[in-house]
């Protein structure tokens, strides 16, 4: 399942982002894009594609420590204009 992040930005400033990683985040995508963009905000999709993890091993095995999830961007048109 792919984690998808909406980087949000009015007047070229940083607002913040949304991200989700949810069985349905790719309808949260499109209903978020659609609705910001209407009100003038400009948007950019990033889609992890992999993921780096710190582990730790000891006496009772290896246990994960942390997930980082890595990612790169992606056409948001394409993903709002696909198929559900």
């Amino acid at each position: 399942m792919p984690i998808f992040r909406l980087t949000i930005r009015h007047d070229d400033q940083l607002l913040g982002h949304f991200e989700s990683d949810l069985p349905a985040a790719l309808q949260a995508i499109r209903k978020i894009a659609a609705s910001l963009s209407a009100s003038g905000y400009s948007l950019d999709l990033l889609v992890a594609h992999s993921e780096r993890r710190l582990l730790e091993t000891g006496p009772d095995g290896v246990r994960m420590i942390s997930r980082e999830p890595l990612f790169a961007p992606a056409p948001l048109e394409q993903y709002l204009d696909s198929a559900p």
